[in-house]
């Protein structure tokens, strides 16, 4: 055939189906409607405390983030007799829509900002009315889309529109017929559509799809009476069997539901209810298809505000049309929490599951996260998660990643089974467009002949439509498209370990290249995040020490979800807009008073009250010798051994005399001499012997900020090119070194620097008031030091990653995360950059780089704007890393000692003590279920360590149990028990004391 004919009939193919798109839905009545507007969401139960008034198709209801309930009532016409009818509604927004007596049916969407495809405006009433059916419906709707407002790509400060706009109004409010074999025969078209586009151009098959196709369009002829004719002949190229070679496709109803992002929280739950309740409708209609919801926070979210939903889904989870994934309380970020933080989500949402459901979680369930920590496989396995899913490396700037099915092995060896979907997205239609390609492209083909779908809409929610069930039907064994078989990821999953001693292996983290401004963006979010990380450690360490009983175990069960949530893949990273940040940041500093008060009402409680003395805490596993500021006295040294409370006498602590000549601070191990400008120009370290760094360092560089794509998520390669300005400082008082910055456009800068007593560490107390766009502030310290790779701390462990760029992936790491240090070491000596804060680091060479803070305008116009307190230091040391004491100065900066001011400490222990190198406590708290302790145990250095734990009881009992506290192993009697870790293990005891 000719190449410019078939071209000719194709577009005929694809016109016609277009015209089809928009023909199913014929022959309307106009619901009576009257509308009654909130500014903020109010319950079916309460709807009726509002004002109401008449409404119809065209007006204005609303602007945006505002909330409506529509009252419509409406009559089937007589003459409707026998046909399928269905409201067809569309307020501009979302919504979800109830019958009279409460009942939520389905949620709507006008569409989304980025895909006309996610458009769900018909809600099915009946399958064949009689004519004359009375029917009343109520929808609750908001004035944004499935992804929020309208925004500007980079507003103004004096914008308008700034923080978006959506004026919404009625679009649609009408009673439909429904024709559905015209439906069908549109669906039938759509495949033939995918396969036209998907097969090769001079296949045998495509030629005779064209031909059938254009066929049909003959027979149908523009007259309904001929819809089965038409679809008669479709079914000679779509009842063709699929081959040997043709795989399988496992397809999972899926939405996913970001917690946050372009909308908030608050809208985040009705997301939740309106997905849900348009897919109990579908489980309903269609008895093989299975649904699969992850983040127990929006199972929460139903329970609190949706029962009747909520019960539903209980059913449906019994019936196994719906499936509990993924084990975290929400798809939280991988890069920046903590090894705890990463536990306790597990932790509190598997158990969610198990006593809600009775069902124990074991894959892990994150498509859409910047990124996955190598700690993460031993975390998982800990905790009884067998398996991880994900699709989000297919996103990846640079390099192609080199499996979809695989065995990924972390910092310690354990390893998970891992499963990219190989349609990249979990967006997929469930159509010949997606499914094709995949099948092409599965780079496990040879050994595995299976592959799982993440079909429906997501990010903004909703989930699968009709016509994605139905599209799965048509393609259950059809010539050329894997075979599709709805089921659960958890089956999929257990198939895949027969296969599993034949799958390559990952080793070490799995780096997504691309969002590495997430590192950075949202400084203050990731501020208070690490500092209530810190802190819920201690009050748990502070109640653990008084009877269980006292143990204030559900408020920080609530404490610890407030956290929980907000380190959402899109919360804590900085991704997400303005609204979300300000309750965010209401969350936090509640949360923090809140555990203020229970520190202080511990201290009642522990202590004993003397005006004229002071106790100190060391919760960690180093000793903490150096300054505390205390009121009215200045700075005072202080030694407190691990794990200890020590009480001194407020008239014996005398204030600390800081040497400071000029430019100079030196201790007996290290002399650093500063600029006029505030650059550190020598770092003369006397134990060695050694001038540590190469040229000036605490260098400040202002970047411009322009990443290709993703504002507040990106920051390109090409930034390193891009200087605007090298910051001066001018020196602020000869009493002690303090540098003050003017730069950019009105931005301030003040650094107070500070030598430890009896440690090489450098503190750079920041302080910055920062009012920049699209700017990059970095500050670099060049050392001595010529390593290939440098080592950067994570989650209860480190990892080693290249200083040089050979290779396209060494390239593409030019912007890491580490949390509280970056090392940069040879066999004999070293230095680090510590941190109380940051994330992103570069170490390129022989510079050792912190990102310090970023600017971009969207989605969050406001983001990072004002003041900004933090430290950094630098910190020369001998021998490699874990010959050193960085670790231990690294804590101290991030956990430092605690103060009782006016209280005497009754005893000066821990009830659970730790002796061992390489050994940190981590953990003492009450455990979930029972009462006992749980301590936990991790080895940080490496390498095989041994210790011992030691009992305040001569009577105790140590339960060795996994992470999740479920399973009992050893059971040693005693006061004390020896314990050996492997290089990075992480061990947990309940302990009865």
């Amino acid at each position: 055939m000719n190449k410019k004919y078939t071209d000719l009939i194709i577009g005929r193919i694809n016109r016609f189906y277009e015209r089809l798109e928009k023909s199913y839905l014929k022959d309307s009545v106009l619901f009576k409607a009257e509308f009654g507007w909130s500014k903020d969401p109010i319950p079916f139960s309460e709807k009726e405390s509002l004002s109401f008034k008449a409404i119809k198709e065209g007006d204005g209801w609303g602007k945006k983030w505002e909330s409506a309930w529509f009252h419509l009532m409406g009559t089937v016409p007589a003459k409707w007799n026998g046909q399928k009818v269905v409201a067809h509604l569309d307020f501009s927004g979302e919504g979800l829509v109830f019958d009279k007596n409460g009942k939520a049916l389905q949620g709507i969407t006008n569409g989304s900002i980025f895909d006309p495809n996610f458009k769900r405006v018909w809600v099915p009433l009946f399958d064949k009315c009689t004519g004359d059916e009375s029917v009343e419906l109520w929808v609750e709707a908001t004035a944004n889309s499935l992804f929020g407002v309208y925004t500007e790509a980079d507003p103004g400060e004096n914008d308008p529109n700034r923080y978006g706009n959506f004026p919404a109004k009625v679009e649609s409010m009408k009673l439909s017929i429904f024709d559905e074999s015209l439906w069908h025969l549109w669906l039938d078209f759509r495949v033939i559509h995918g396969l036209i586009k998907r097969l090769p151009e001079d296949s045998v098959q495509r030629s005779r799809v064209i031909e059938c196709a254009s066929t049909a369009i003959d027979a149908y002829a523009d007259n309904l009476d001929n819809v089965e004719k038409a679809r008669e002949i479709l079914q000679q190229e779509l009842s063709k069997q699929a081959s040997a070679s043709d795989l399988k496709v496992t397809a999972v109803g899926h939405a996913h539901i970001d917690t946050a992002w372009l909308w908030p929280v608050r809208e985040s739950v009705r997301k939740c209810a309106r997905t849900f309740a348009s897919q109990l409708a579908l489980i309903e209609k269609y008895p093989d298809y299975i649904f699969g919801a992850s983040q127990p926070q929006h199972y929460q979210f139903i329970k609190d505000h949706y029962p009747e939903i909520y019960e539903r889904i209980k059913t449906a989870i019994k019936k196994g049309q719906w499936e509990c994934q993924g084990g975290m309380w929400v798809e939280a970020d991988c890069n920046l929490i903590s090894g705890e933080s990463m536990l306790r989500q597990i932790l509190l949402g598997k158990n969610f599951f198990m006593d809600e459901f009775g069902v124990d979680i074991d894959n892990l369930w994150l498509p859409d996260v910047f990124g996955y920590s190598a700690a993460l496989p031993q975390i998982l396995q800990k905790s009884g998660i067998k398996y991880f899913l994900t699709q989000k490396l297919s996103w990846s700037q640079f390099n192609n990643f080199p499996h979809h099915t695989f065995m990924w092995q972390g910092i310690d060896g354990s390893e998970v089974l891992t499963h990219f979907p190989p349609e990249n997205t979990y967006n997929s239609e469930l159509d010949t467009e997606f499914l094709m390609p995949a099948q092409t492209h599965f780079k496990e083909k040879q050994v595995l002949d299976e592959f799982i779908s993440l079909f429906g809409v997501g990010d903004g929610g909703g989930g699968p439509k009709p016509e994605n069930i139905e599209l799965g039907q048509r393609l259950a064994n059809l010539e050329s498209v894997p075979q599709v078989k709805f089921g659960t990821a958890k089956s999929f999953f257990h198939r895949l370990d027969n296969i599993s001693p034949k799958l390559k292996k990952w080793v070490g983290e799995l780096y997504l290249e691309f969002h590495r401004g997430t590192f950075t963006t949202q400084a203050k979010v990731k501020k208070a995040n690490r500092q209530l990380e810190n802190t819920l450690r201690l009050v748990e360490m502070h109640y653990s020490c008084l009877p269980l009983s006292e143990y204030p175990q559900a408020q920080l069960d609530r404490i610890w979800k407030v956290v929980l949530l907000n380190q959402f893949h899109d919360i804590i990273p900085g991704s997400s807009i303005t609204k979300v940040y300000e309750v965010t940041h209401k969350e936090y500093e509640n949360a923090e008073k809140e555990l203020a008060t229970l520190i202080s009402s511990a201290a009642e409680k522990l202590f004993t009250k003397d005006e004229d003395t002071i106790t100190f805490f060391n919760p960690n596993h180093y000793e903490l010798n150096g300054r505390v500021n205390l009121d009215g006295i200045g700075e005072v040294a202080v030694v407190i051994p691990p794990y200890s409370f020590i009480s001194k006498q407020l008239n014996k602590l005398k204030p600390i005399q800081n040497k400071t000549q000029g430019l100079t601070m030196e201790n007996s191990l290290i002399r650093y001499e500063f600029n006029s400008k505030g650059q550190l120009i020598s770092a003369f370290d006397k134990e060695l012997g050694l001038k540590m760094i190469t040229d000036s360092g605490n260098v400040f560089t202002l970047y411009d900020d322009h990443p290709n794509n993703w504002d507040a998520w990106d920051v390109d390669i090409f930034y390193e090119e891009a200087i605007v300005e090298s910051l001066s400082g001018k020196q602020m008082s000869a009493d002690g070194l303090r540098f003050n910055y003017s730069f950019g456009k009105k931005s301030t800068l003040e650094q107070s620097i500070t030598l430890a007593l009896h440690s090489k560490r450098l503190d750079f107390k920041t302080n910055v008031d920062w009012h920049e766009k699209h700017r990059m502030l970095r500050v670099a310290f060049p050392v001595i030091v010529q390593s290939d790779e440098a080592s950067f701390d994570i989650q209860y462990g480190f990892v080693k990653r290249p200083t040089h760029r050979n290779t396209s992936w060494d390239m593409a790491r030019f912007e890491v995360v580490g949390h509280k240090y970056a090392d940069l070491s040879n066999e004999d000596f070293g230095v680090a950059l510590l941190n109380n804060c940051k994330y992103g680091y570069k170490v390129h060479g022989n510079v050792l780089d912190l990102n310090l803070l970023r600017s971009p305008n969207n989605p969050d116009p406001d983001a990072d704007q004002g003041e900004h307190e933090f430290t950094y230091s630098i910190l020369p040391h001998s021998g490699r890393l874990v010959e050193s004491n960085v670790m231990a100065e690294a804590t101290s900066l991030n956990s430092p000692i605690q103060v009782f001011k006016g209280f005497k400490s009754k005893t000066n222990q821990l009830p659970i003590s730790l002796i061992g190198d390489g050994l940190t406590l981590e953990v003492i708290k009450k455990a979930e279920k029972t009462d006992e302790l749980v301590i936990r145990v991790v080895e940080s250095l490496g390498k095989f360590s041994s210790g011992k734990l030691n009992s305040i009881s001569s009577i105790t009992t140590w339960t060795e149990t996994n992470l999740m506290e479920w399973e009992d192993g050893d059971v040693d009697k005693g006061q004390n028990i020896e314990i050996q870790l492997n290089p990075f293990e992480i061990k947990t005891w309940k302990v009865k004391l």
